[in-house]
């Protein structure tokens, strides 16, 4: 019986992360300003728009955050947890609705950070495979990372032609899940 419970708790994870990440991308694409007019972007909004949408119409953006987009990637944290429990446990004891969505927050929190790590990790392929090109999926790295790389490329300019500031970021992001999302995990043991 482990082995399918570990089965169905792949699948549910893969698919669960998988639409995390693509309403996680949408919120940081609008945060970064990043161009939706191509194939990538026009993907992202049509994959989300029927989630996002009515939403939207009931809570409004505030400021640059678009609460919207917010709330549905909590959403869909809470349910893949529901339903890994319901998998492994069949119910949730003596948890609370709290504990719930401070690990739901969570893992929004360390899936961002991934995203911010995959963006740079996207830029720093291309500069080595074809430096200048353009693919709007290079584009839109470019646009979400931009704003965590900048200040880092100013701390540490690039040296003899080598760009060592992702480094830099790299040693942020991980720091920032250790003292951010580790304490906020272990909130929930």
């Amino acid at each position: 019986m482990p082995y399918l419970q570990n089965a169905a708790s792949f699948i549910v994870e893969t698919l669960f992360n998988l639409a995390l990440y693509i309403v996680l991308i949408r919120f940081w694409m609008q945060w970064a300003r990043a161009d939706f007019r191509n194939q990538f972007g026009q993907f992202i909004i049509t994959a989300t728009n029927p989630l996002v949408v009515p939403i939207r119409r009931i809570i409004p953006a505030i400021g640059k955050v678009d609460s919207a987009t917010v709330i549905v990637a909590i959403a869909v944290a809470i349910i893949k947890l529901i339903v890994l429990q319901l998998i492994f446990g069949g119910g949730f004891g003596n948890a609370s609705i709290l504990k719930v969505l401070t690990l739901a927050v969570a893992i929004v929190i360390d899936s961002s950070i991934y995203i911010f790590m995959g963006a740079i990790i996207i830029g720093i392929i291309a500069s080595w495979v074809n430096p200048g090109s353009y693919h709007p999926i290079l584009g839109i790295a470019h646009s979400i990372s931009e704003p965590i790389m900048a200040p880092a490329r100013r701390l540490l300019p690039p040296m003899g032609g080598i760009d060592f500031s992702p480094m830099l970021v790299f040693l942020f992001l991980g720091v920032l899940r250790i003292l951010l999302v580790g304490p906020i995990y272990g909130l929930n043991v």
